[in-house]
């Protein structure tokens, strides 16, 4: 009957069935038969944790319009006319550290029926292009089974000598075999897609002869002349990357921009651990719901989501989240079972890294000047800087006032002292760092540097040296 179907108690169950959830206690020593079930769940969690990411939530919740999910559509297309109709693509994949970049591209590879050539570079392993290359042959020979460098690298195996040492130097072909391998791509037996991780630093290379082949190639493949597909996908964190490229190679780029993002709010941050812990195993039938009622105990807790919501508000980087619950699930023993605030808590702590320059009030009085002119040269607009910048600015403050005395427990320092043995201190303690690579051409005065410590922590080290004048000389004006 009508009045049968509304069911005005069901809101009764519901609440009833809280109210029983509650009052269900976990044990705090798990049963001796359970254990197994433990066992299997931090496996069950941990291989998720290994293979799962946000950007596969998002075709299943309700944000199935995220910029991720949009992403990862848009390169499913492109990898489909290359597989399909045998088209030449490029797009280039931004996005920050952490918004699943990679994980979207083994993605959508993974979803394509067709087995492929896929050739992943790393920028930060080919930072030239004849490793690059030397790269792609050997990746062509283990997907092919065939040989596409004639080197006579192996030559030296021939006469083995246990003595002789070659050193860290390897064989590597000429620039000249760049464009020949290259064209082979699009002429393979399947489609290729190569994978050029840290785009930007390839754009740093010589010439960009790379890029330029790889782009010219792609380009030139049209379909329906028997080719079999070639894309070349482009991963960065620089927005800027498009700029680097030299007027020939952005020519032959399409400028198809993909875009990832972390995600927007903490309330997807929760559902996807909750969806990572809540991992079914196949066990005891009493297991399941003992473990489905923790976890959810565990997010009803106020300190853990005051504690995630701070974690989130430092960083929005999903591995960082996955470093956390992973830190959680191997430390559950059958002592302590169950997730608590304080496996949280103690997992949170141990990924945040101590200060690194903690000692900076021990340091002389020279160094901790060319500090104080650091942050000067930095808030004039300097990020790279160079040791005649801190002279000067030394030098322009010792004219002008006594901020920077000039005597120490009596003795006089110089001022060739306070530049150069305190400059030599912060270089030994890695507080500056070269911005480019040392040249014979380039004398040690003008060789350029990026200081690493933050002006919050100069400003504390000079506060407990208790230094009056160097507070001065902080707090001045430019």
């Amino acid at each position: 009957m009508p009045g049968r179907t509304a069911q005005p108690s069901s809101p009764r169950k519901g609440r009833d069935h809280a109210t029983l959830q509650s009052q269900i206690s976990l044990p705090d020593v798990l049963p001796v038969h359970l254990a197994p079930c433990l066992r299997s769940q931090k496996r069950a969690i941990l291989a998720a944790l290994r293979s799962h990411s946000l950007t596969s939530e998002d075709s299943s919740d309700e944000e199935q319009f995220s910029t991720n999910a949009t992403a990862y559509a848009q390169l499913q297309d492109l990898l489909v006319g290359t597989v399909t109709r045998g088209e030449g693509n490029s797009c280039l994949l931004l996005g920050p550290r952490g918004s699943g970049k990679t994980t979207l591209v083994e993605r959508a590879i993974k979803a394509l029926q067709e087995k492929l050539i896929v050739l992943r570079l790393s920028g930060y392993a080919q930072h030239n292009d004849r490793l690059a290359l030397r790269e792609i042959a050997r990746q062509l020979s283990q997907q092919t089974g065939k040989t596409f460098l004639h080197d006579n690298e192996d030559d030296a195996d021939k006469e083995f000598d246990p003595f002789f040492d070659p050193g860290p130097s390897v064989a590597l072909p000429p620039p000249s075999h760049l464009p020949a391998l290259i064209s082979v791509l699009p002429t393979l037996s399947r489609p290729t897609v190569v994978i050029l991780d840290a785009f930007d630093l390839f754009a740093q290379h010589a010439r960009q002869s790379l890029l330029y082949c790889l782009l010219d190639t792609v380009q030139s493949c049209r379909v329906g002349q028997g080719n079999n597909g070639l894309a070349v996908i482009g991963v960065t964190t620089r927005i800027d990357t498009i700029n680097l490229l030299e007027k020939r190679v952005k020519s032959r780029f399409s400028g198809r921009m993909i875009r990832t993002a972390p995600p927007s709010d903490l309330h997807r941050w929760i559902n996807f651990s909750r969806h990572i812990l809540c991992t079914p195993i196949d066990g005891s039938p009493e297991w399941n719901p003992l473990w489905t009622l923790a976890v959810n105990r565990f997010f009803e807790d106020r300190k853990v989501t005051d504690m995630l919501k701070d974690t989130f508000t430092l960083t929005r980087d999903v591995r960082m989240l996955k470093q956390i619950l992973t830190a959680i699930v191997v430390n559950l023993e059958t002592s302590s079972p169950f997730l608590t605030s304080q496996h949280l808590s103690s997992a949170i702590s141990a990924q945040r890294g101590r200060q690194q320059f903690s000692n900076l009030h021990a340091l002389s009085y020279p160094s901790i000047c060319l500090l104080i002119a650091a942050m000067h040269v930095h808030t004039a607009g300097h990020d790279v800087i160079t040791f005649e910048m801190l002279h000067d600015t030394f030098r322009e403050q010792f004219r002008a006032s006594s901020a920077a005395p000039i005597q120490i427990e009596g003795g006089s320092i110089g001022m060739a002292r306070c530049t150069r043995e305190g400059f030599e201190q912060l270089l030994a303690a890695r507080m500056f760092t070269s911005v480019a690579a040392s040249s014979s051409s380039i004398t040690s005065q003008f060789v350029r540097y990026r200081c690493l410590v933050e002006r919050e922590d100069v400003k504390h080290a000079v506060n407990m040296m208790g230094q009056t004048n160097l507070k001065k000389w902080l707090h001045k004006g430019p």
